[in-house]
Formats: C-alpha cells, sequence, structure tokens
C-alpha cells in the first residue's frame, strides 16, 4: 500500500494506472457492499382486482381459526369487507401508503369459507395470506369469483414486515411512479421531473417490481460517484492520496450510504451534479494548457448534457447551472484580460464566440431536448386516455402545464414535518431525516439520513478554516493549481448551498447532499495546504480518515436498518456526538 500511495512522483491531474487500480477497487467495494440487504427479489407481481359486482369466495379446506391477515397492496384507494361463516366480518381500507408493501391485521374468526366483496372505490392486492394462532400461513384456494392473482404467490409471504421487502418514505412517490410509467397509468408524484424516476424504471424491467428492482438503479448511481469523486480530486489534487482521501471520506459518509439505497431521485442530481463538475474542471485544464478548440469542446459538450440530465431529474440541478454560469464566464473574462492586444486578442475573440455558440448548443437546446424527451410517459397516457396522438403542440401544452403545477407546488408548500431542520443547521447534522423504525420487544430496525459527524463536522470547520485562510492572504503564495482548485470548489459549494438560504419552504438536512461532496473536498484542500507549509503532520489525514471509518461502522445500523438493542440506540443517541438519529423515540 505504500507504493500505491507514494508522492515522490511528479504530480499530475491524470490518472496513472495505479490509480485507476485503486479507484475501481474501491468502486467495487463499496458497490458490493451497498447491494447486500438492498431489499428482497421475492416479491408478489401479479395483482388481484376486486370485482366490481359479486363476491369471491376463499375455501380453507376445514374449519380454521384466523388470528390475522397479511396484505400486500397494489395501487388503489377502497375498501374491502372480508366475513366469514361464522358472522365475523373485517373491513379492509386501502389507502395509498401501503402499496408494494406487506401489511399484518388482527383477525379474529373461525370459518372455513371466506367471502370477499368490494365496497367502495377499487381494491388491488398483490397477495394475500391467512394465519392461523400460532402465527403460521394457512393453505387457502379461491373456489368461486374472479381470483386470479390473490393466492398465488405465497412463498412472498414474509415471517414480518420491515423496509427489506416494502416501500418506505418517499419510495411510495418515487418507486410508485416508476411503476405507473411502466404501465401508462396516471402519474401520482409530479412534483420533481421523470428522468429520475425513469431511472428506477430501469431497474424494475430488470429485477422486477420488487424491493431490490425500485432501489438497484440509485444503489449502483451512489457507487457510480466514487470514481467520479477519485477523479475529480486528481483533478484538483494533483496526487492520489489526496484524491483517494476525498473518495473515501464520501464513501464513508452516512447519508451517501442511506441516501442511495433509497428509491427516490435525490441520488440522481447529485451524480450528475459531481459529472458536470468534473467535465467542467476538464475543459478549464483544457483552457490552460492551450489545447485545441475542438478538444475543448469535448468535457464541455459533457458538462452541458451532464446539466441537462440534472435538470431533467431534479429542478436543483439550476442550482448547479449558476455555478457552472460563473466558473465558465469568469474563465472566459480573465483570458481576455489576459489577451494582448492584436493577434492575441483576435485569437480570443475568436475561441470565446465559437465557445460561446457551443454553449448555446449544449447548455440550451440540449438540456432543452432532454427535458422535453423525459415528459414521454406524460405524453404516452395522455395519448392512451383520450385515444388521439398530441402532436407537438399538444405535447408542449402539456409540458409547460406541468411546469408550472410544479412550481406553484413548490413555491406554495407550506407542510411541516418532524424532520425538518434549517439551512445553517445542516453541515453539523442537527437533525437526520427518519426513513423508516420498526421495532419489537428486543431490537430494533432503523433508517435515518444524516451526515456523519466525523466527515461533515470535520469538513465543515475545515471550509470555515480555508475561508478564513483565504481572507487572511495565507493562499496568496500558494501554488496556481490550488488556487484554482479553491475557486472551483468554492463555487461548486455555495452555488448548490447557498439559494437554500432563501427557500422559505420545509427543508430538510439530505437538501445538503449535493453540497456535501465538494464540502468534502474542500477539506481535503485544506489538509494539503497545511501539509505542503508544514503547518499539519501527513499522518493527520489517516487520522481523519480513520475516525471516519470508525464513526461508519458505529453509526451503520441507524442509518441501514440493521436490528440493533435499544441500549446501542441509546448509546448512539445520547452518548456518540452525533445529532438526533432516532426522532426522539429512543
Amino acid at each position: 500500500m505504500g507504493e500505491l500511495f507514494s508522492v515522490g512522483m511528479e504530480r499530475s491531474p491524470r490518472l496513472d494506472r495505479k490509480d485507476r487500480l485503486l479507484m475501481w477497487l474501491m468502486t467495487a467495494v463499496f458497490t458490493v457492499f451497498t447491494l447486500i440487504n438492498l431489499g428482497t427479489l421475492n416479491f408478489p407481481q401479479t395483482v388481484w382486482n376486486a370485482p366490481e359486482e359479486g363476491n369471491v369466495l376463499i375455501d380453507l379446506g376445514e374449519e380454521k381459526t384466523i388470528s390475522a391477515v397479511w396484505f400486500n397492496g397494489n395501487i388503489a384507494n377502497g375498501s374491502l369487507l372480508i366475513s366469514g361463516d361464522d358472522g365475523s366480518a373485517y373491513d379492509y381500507s386501502q389507502a395509498y401508503g401501503e402499496m408494494f408493501s406487506w401489511r399484518k391485521k388482527d383477525f379474529s374468526f373461525t370459518t372455513r369459507y371466506l367471502r370477499l366483496e368490494r365496497l367502495s372505490g377499487s381494491v388491488a392486492l398483490n397477495e394475500i395470506a391467512f394465519l392461523d394462532e400460532g402465527g403460521q400461513r394457512l393453505d387457502a384456494q379461491v373456489v368461486e369469483g374472479p381470483g386470479e392473482g390473490l393466492l398465488d404467490e405465497a412463498g412472498t409471504v414474509p415471517e414480518k414486515a420491515g423496509y427489506f421487502n416494502g416501500m418506505y418514505f418517499d419510495e411510495i412517490y418515487h418507486a410508485r411512479t416508476a411503476y405507473e410509467f411502466l404501465h401508462t397509468m396516471s402519474v401520482y408524484e409530479w412534483t420533481h421531473p421523470p428522468l429520475g424516476k425513469l431511472i428506477i424504471a430501469l431497474g424494475i424491467v430488470l429485477f422486477g417490481m420488487t424491493p431490490f428492482g425500485w432501489r438497484v438503479m440509485p444503489a449502483l448511481f451512489g457507487a457510480g460517484m466514487l470514481p467520479l469523486m477519485f477523479i475529480l480530486g486528481k483533478r484538483l489534487f494533483r496526487r492520489r492520496d489526496y484524491a483517494f482521501l476525498g473518495t473515501a471520506l464520501f464513501a464513508l459518509d452516512t447519508m451517501h450510504f442511506a441516501q442511495t439505497r433509497i428509491a427516490t431521485v435525490d441520488v440522481f442530481i447529485v451524480f450528475f451534479i459531481l459529472l458536470m463538475y468534473l467535465f467542467m474542471a476538464d475543459y478549464l485544464l483544457a483552457e490552460r494548457e492551450g489545447r485545441p478548440l475542438k478538444k475543448t469542446f469535448i468535457p464541455l459538450g459533457g458538462c452541458g448534457i451532464s446539466f441537462g440530465l440534472g435538470v431533467a431529474s431534479k429542478w436543483t440541478g439550476l442550482y448547479a447551472g449558476v455555478g457552472l454560469a460563473l466558473l465558465f464566464f469568469a474563465h472566459i473574462i480573465a483570458a481576455g484580460i489576459q489577451a494582448e492586444k492584436g493577434e492575441a486578442r483576435a485569437v480570443w475573440w475568436n475561441r470565446t464566440w465559437k465557445t460561446i455558440l457551443f454553449c448555446c448548443v449544449f447548455f440550451v437546446i440540449l438540456p432543452g431536448v432532454i427535458y422535453y424527451l423525459s415528459y414521454i410517459p406524460y405524453y404516452r397516457y395522455e395519448s392512451a386516455r383520450t385515444g388521439a396522438a398530441l402532436g407537438l403542440k399538444g405535447t408542449l401544452e402539456l409540458l409547460v402545464n406541468q411546469q408550472k403545477s410544479m412550481y406553484s407546488y413548490h413555491s406554495g408548500l407550506t407542510a411541516t414535518h418532524s424532520s425538518q431542520s434549517t439551512w445553517y443547521e445542516w453541515p453539523f447534522t442537527a437533525r437526520s431525516v427518519w426513513f423508516f423504525y420498526g421495532a419489537d420487544d428486543s431490537k430494533i430496525s432503523n433508517i435515518s439520513t444524516f451526515g456523519s459527524p466525523a466527515v461533515w463536522w470535520v469538513s465543515a470547520v475545515a471550509g470555515l478554516c480555508l475561508i478564513v485562510e483565504t481572507l487572511c492572504g495565507r493562499m496568496k503564495k500558494d501554488t496556481i493549481e490550488r488556487k484554482n482548485a479553491l475557486v472551483l470548489l468554492f463555487t461548486a459549494a455555495a452555488a448548490n448551498y447557498l439559494p437554500w438560504t432563501l427557500v422559505p419552504r420545509c427543508t430538510f438536512q439530505y437538501h445538503f447532499f449535493p453540497t456535501a461532496p465538494f464540502m468534502i473536498l474542500c477539506g481535503v484542500l485544506l489538509v494539503q495546504h497545511l501539509e505542503d507549509r508544514g503547518e499539519l503532520s501527513c499522518r493527520a489525514k489517516w487520522i481523519w480518515l480513520a475516525a471516519a471509518g470508525v464513526y461508519f461502522v458505529l453509526l451503520l445500523p441507524a442509518c441501514s436498518g440493521i436490528p440493533m438493542s435499544r441500549v446501542y440506540a441509546y448509546f448512539l443517541e445520547h452518548v456518540l456526538p452525533t445529532g438526533l438519529l432516532f426522532n426522539g423515540v429512543i
């Protein structure tokens, strides 16, 4: 390992063989780790819809006592009457929040036959199972009425319900909408652009409508952030050890782990933001090295496409776009000032107008096309509903109306939440966002998303110190490469963070997620700066990384759903410096 992290080599922003080996090894290890216990593949796939008229008769074979029933719902809102021979009856109400998860309802029936009758609305079930007094599943079959898909996947019935075998938190919006896209249904979650949910749908196509299926793409994109962090770190710090440090800290961040194992769109916007800033760093490097104009267009075009993909996943990509524009125009203006009169100025004008025209295509037209195409599921549903093709005018009208609805929703949102927090609390992880909680007599299972104090607190303090170092002029004698890195990281962090200071609506700690990678890299930049000045031991960075590793191991049960004792949960909540993890329950 000593040879792998040797720093006597000439500093270079480009990856060599050892860089690639280390980068892909880290990514492979993290990918395997994050896929463990991600979600079950054993989940009911067929759907039973309650008939509008008539009953469905279920035979248990002989008279049995039923103590509980498992329901696994699909997308519907309505009520179902279940009645037995003994006169017992149960009114099952199906709500959207219970879809694609197992819900156990207590019963008290002694009967051989059960009758299912729709009372109101619509009822759709992926599976139903009846349990005896010992909690064992009873054999049952439909003997009258339409029962296809109701009792055909008994092997999927779990011993207990949890995150592993059902939806939790905002998966009931985003993963549900991915399913609706695939089945040309009316879309429930429309408050974010569609691309992220389309990517989730790809996992469902590959692995079925299962917890693993709807979570696998976010998990893979989360793992894919690691090579982006490593390459960006190498571009900025020009040393393997610092690129490794920044990437490893990000891999050990508890928010990165929790946020990329749930089927929501936040992971995709962070991925695309990292990608667009990596491309911008490559563009600026190509410009400083004086490469031919056409070669600078490659990273600049990649930056524009990444920007388009980001905005098509979540509007907060526009915040990142402001930072890109600042970096781009600052470079253009600085190059113009440095260009002398005559031929040099003519060359600058020639490169500038061609580059700006190129940007009009790759930062305006292509992102617009990407955004328009991401709404294809909406156009398809509307065409199916009306029985007529929309045409270009119809699709544009639908697109515009959708944006108005989205803006109206976000600007008018006044709801409050027990996990909400304000922007100035985020860097110091004051309040986590509670995703999932389950408990029995001895163990609890919890998933919260929060920044690791060993990563975020240190990075936040380091970022503040870096600002002080800059304001006090201690960075003036630093290398031009480090000054460039400082500008890019400060711009990226500010662009993703500062707009939230103006947002009046309810906000959460995970809104800091797009800023976190750049905050971490700011911390690494300070370490490099102080090491080069001889003011910090070279061992400090490894001590920091070790502390992050220890914190990750300690906090893993709180962000992964791994069962833990209540005593251990109390230790995490009240002894270990972390912030609020369990929403006050422990």
